[in-house]
């Protein structure tokens, strides 16, 4: 039986997969959240259904990699239009290029497994968009490198633990593109030391995006 996910709100951790940095925001309050994510993530994966015959970690694998996968692609596109920047740019083109394909093949995956993907991100990650949507200039560098520092960190540890699914394709698929999301992230990291931006070494709470917070100058 095929199920529809699009009244689920996923995770996006490292991934949000994932996605408006706050600088000023404490690592253990973030941690905190995450967990507190994680912990919703499993109460609704215990109720869904599929062909195929996933476990939870399966079936939370897929919706947190499928919304954080959703979510780099909108942000890439909102970067080539509203940076400046040459070097978010590229980093912005080379997201959208790589996150399509990934996007692409789980998708194909989750409808071998009798997963049919919501095409719309929920309402709390479009929400983060339309906030970065009302920056400008350097403000939205900083702010969408923030989000990729963060984001990249945590989809890391999501495909670092989908290499170990019991599932062999979802397994297959974590384990081919988890080098590539490393890339990602430390190339992210490099862009945030070149824009000094704070705690880039480190990432941020990508999902805390605050107007009074963000910078601006």
């Amino acid at each position: 039986m095929k199920i529809y996910l699009k009244n689920l709100l996923p995770v996006c951790l490292l991934i949000g997969l994932q996605s408006c940095g706050n600088a000023d925001r404490s690592g253990t309050n973030a941690a905190t959240q995450m967990g507190d994510s994680i912990s919703d993530i499993a109460k609704n994966v215990g109720q869904v259904s599929t062909t195929a015959d996933l476990d939870n970690k399966a079936k939370a694998f897929v919706l947190n990699a499928a919304t954080g996968g959703m979510m780099e692609v909108e942000a890439a596109g909102l970067a080539l239009k509203k940076s400046k920047d040459k070097v978010v740019k590229d980093f912005a083109g080379l997201m959208l290029k790589d996150h399509r394909m990934a996007n692409h093949e789980l998708e194909m995956i989750a409808s071998r497994k009798g997963i049919e993907l919501t095409k719309t991100l929920p309402e709390k990650q479009a929400g983060h968009l339309a906030e970065m949507n009302t920056l400008a200039d350097r403000a939205f560098d900083v702010q969408y490198m923030r989000m990729m520092i963060g984001d990249h960190e945590k989809t890391v540890q999501l495909f670092t633990e989908g290499g170990h699914l019991a599932d062999p394709e979802l397994k297959a698929f974590a384990a081919k593109t988890l080098p590539i999301i490393k890339a990602h992230h430390q190339s992210a990291v490099e862009i945030g030391k070149r824009l000094n931006i704070t705690n880039a070494n480190n990432g941020d709470d990508v999902l805390g995006l605050s107007p009074a917070k963000t910078e601006r100058n």
